[in-house]
């Protein structure tokens, strides 16, 4: 499990520092004639597509904000609830490890007269008893008592808004795609390739 563990954090830290890359794309247009008239066609289908699209979204995000108006009641009183559940499992929480700390320490000083017992006879002066060192081959954490996390986090209008717009507003109407394909139907040429855009080497 432990070496589980330790590779799926590397592999997430390695994730942290790899390149990351965007798309672009190159446009090559048509040779002269009927191909520039067809791109025209694109470029004016392209800006409708837009403006329909800025009018969806701001549409979408007024019908947000009324409806995280509406539901903030209702999800206010169960988070309320939640934090009487979590603040008593909290309490219950804290009481526990004070007593599980208490004993701790008394399991490590009996470990540690153990030890010395074991290795120091009774009116031995030059016994040289063990430091007080709990490494690997004494573990004493198994019963630690389970927290219960952080505390629920409470819902405001602006963080409803943005779970709403989020969910049921397009961040993508599809012009972009439309366009190159409307583009190389023309007869103009469409290659894509990648920029960095974060942790870009030199």
């Amino acid at each position: 499990m432990s070496r589980y563990l330790i590779l799926l954090l590397v592999m997430s830290m390695v994730a942290c520092v790899s390149p990351q890359y965007q798309t672009h794309y190159r446009f090559t247009p048509p040779p002269a004639g009927a191909g520039k008239v067809c791109l025209t066609r694109c470029d004016a289908a392209l800006a409708q597509c837009k403006q329909q699209c800025a009018a969806k979204t701001s549409q979408c995000l007024v019908k947000a904000r009324t409806q995280a108006q509406q539901e903030l009641p209702i999800l206010l009183a169960a988070w309320e609830r939640d934090m009487l559940v979590w603040e008593k499992a909290m309490d219950r929480y804290e009481t526990e490890l004070r007593f599980w700390e208490m004993e701790r320490r008394q399991r490590r000083l009996m470990y540690d007269l153990q030890r010395d017992l074991q290795r120091c006879r009774p009116g031995e002066r030059n016994c040289v008893r063990f430091p007080r060192h709990y490494g690997s081959h004494y573990s004493d954490d198994w019963d630690r008592p389970e927290s219960p996390g952080t505390a629920p986090k409470r819902p405001t209008l602006e963080s409803e808004t943005a779970r709403i717009q989020a969910e049921t507003c397009p961040n993508d109407c599809g012009c972009d795609t439309n366009y190159r394909q409307c583009y190389a139907s023309c007869g103009g040429n469409v290659q894509p390739y990648q920029v960095c855009i974060k942790n870009c080497s030199g």
